[in-house]
Formats: C-alpha cells, structure tokens, sequence
C-alpha cells in the first residue's frame, strides 16, 4: 500500500506539471503548476514519514502518456489522476492525511469546474515551429535533441536531489540540495515550456532505482559534479549551435546557472570530507 500511494502521488504530480506546461490559457497553466507543487509538497511529506518509519518506497512509475486536445480534457485528466490518489486515502485523524484529503479536494473541485473548456491544446502536435522564430534544419535538430535529453537530466536531477535529501542531517547540506531541486525545477519548466511550442512535450521517462539511489555521498557528489559539467558543454555547444541570438543567449543564462550548482556541490563535497 505505501509503494503505491507513494506511486501514485508521484504520477499526480508529474500529470498536473505537465499538464500546466501544455496549456496555452497562461493563467490556467500557472494555476496547475501551482498545484502540481502542492502534489510535489505531497510526495515529499510522505516520502518523509516513509523514511522515518523506515517504510519501503520507490521513485519508479508507470510510462504517462499525454493526448488531450482541449484545457477542458487537461483538466479532467488531472482531477482524474488526483481522484486515484484520494481513493487510496481515509480520515483516520492523521494530521497529514487531513492535509491531503483537504488539499485534493478543493484542488479537484476547481478542476472539475473547467472540464468543459473547449480551448484547444497544440502541445503535441509536432508543429516543429517556435513562435517568431526561422531556424534552419541543423538548428531545430539540435535543439530538439537538447531539450528531450535535458528535460529528462533536469527531472532526474529533481529526483535525485530530492532522495539525497532524504539521507543528511546537515542544515547547509539539505540547503544546497533544495537550491539544486528548486533550479532543476525551473530548467525542467524553461525546457517544456519550449518543447510545448514546438509541439513535442512529452513527459521524461522514468528514473530508475540505480540511478537515485546510492551508497556513498561522497560518490554521488563526484558523480553529479560530472553530470553537472557535461550539462555546462550542452548547453555551451547549443548556443553557439543554434543560429539565433536570443535562443542563444537564453542557453548560456544557463550554462552560466550550471558554474554555480558545480560550486554548491563541490561545496558540499568538502562538508562531508
């Protein structure tokens, strides 16, 4: 039961995220990121009782497929994820469950309410087209590559950061995991944001076990410091790849963002050695 509550939660909230990124009402869109943070929030009390009562659990999950055509579906689809999530939970006087009984249903109360928005959902069309811009063949195939390999590293990334926080009692060091969760989080939503335009938004696929869970802290630093740099010459080789000024100084603001997570993480390193 707790694997799959913990699976479930995380399904909602993946299913709300992108949901929000695939939404042309941008209203709508920042209101169904908002809740997919509450779900987020969710998943992170419950992985912290899990832990505490040292309860088995697993980041692992089922593949989600995205194909609703109108806000109206988008909408539905979410309340649906959520109600799979209530059906699973019971009054029981547990603050938490309160919490969370409380939170899905006046989530799903305002869901429900938009169910019949006939707007019309272009996230998956595969248009290939960003608004205003003209990029030539080399250009787009780069930066469609980019962004499927990235929006997978930085979902990763999420979950990798948010299990290491999981392990350390160290104030600063569950700090600097947050900042790194928190920055992952807003690349994962720059990318999507832009994957959405293109007509190619997908949800990553899953994080496996072996990738989010380790035996040494000291390993997992070096390991991401690494992963950290080869994000640096990604993001490097696509500015000066992509033949457009503005998508190009957009990718080196956030190379540059990537000096300062290898900072934070050597940074961390040091407080464990």
């Amino acid at each position: 039961m707790a694997k799959r509550l913990f699976t479930t939660v995380h399904e909602g909230w993946l299913k709300l995220l992108f949901a929000s990124f695939a939404v042309e009402d941008r209203s709508f869109g920042e209101r169904l990121y908002d809740f997919s943070e509450i779900v987020y929030r969710h998943l992170r009390f419950i992985e912290s009782v899990y832990v505490k009562k040292k309860i088995e659990y697993s980041y692992e999950r089922p593949a989600i497929e995205l194909s609703f055509t109108t806000e109206g579906e988008a909408a539905l689809f979410c309340e649906e994820a959520l109600g799979r999530i209530a059906s699973q939970l019971s009054p029981s006087g547990d603050p938490l469950a309160a919490r969370l009984i409380g939170d899905l249903e006046y989530i799903r109360r305002d869901l429900a309410a938009r169910s019949s928005i006939e707007a019309k959902v272009t996230a998956f069309d595969k248009s290939l087209k960003l608004p205003g811009k003209s990029l030539d063949k080399s250009s787009l195939d780069a930066l469609v590559m980019f962004l499927f390999e990235e929006s997978y590293k930085e979902y990763e990334l999420i979950i990798v950061y948010s299990y290491a926080q999981t392990t350390v009692d160290d104030k600063r060091l569950t700090e600097i995991f947050q900042i790194l969760i928190d920055e992952s989080k807003y690349h994962l939503k720059s990318f999507a944001r832009m994957m959405d335009q293109l007509g190619i938004l997908a949800v990553p696929r899953m994080v496996t076990q072996e990738i989010y869970r380790f035996d040494s802290l000291k390993e997992f630093l070096l390991n991401g410091i690494e992963e950290e740099m080869g994000a640096k010459e990604q993001c490097r080789a696509l500015a000066e790849g992509v033949k457009d000024e503005e998508l190009s100084a957009f990718f080196d603001f956030i190379n540059r963002q990537e000096d300062y997570h290898i900072a934070l993480m050597k940074e961390a390193l040091q407080r464990i050695d």
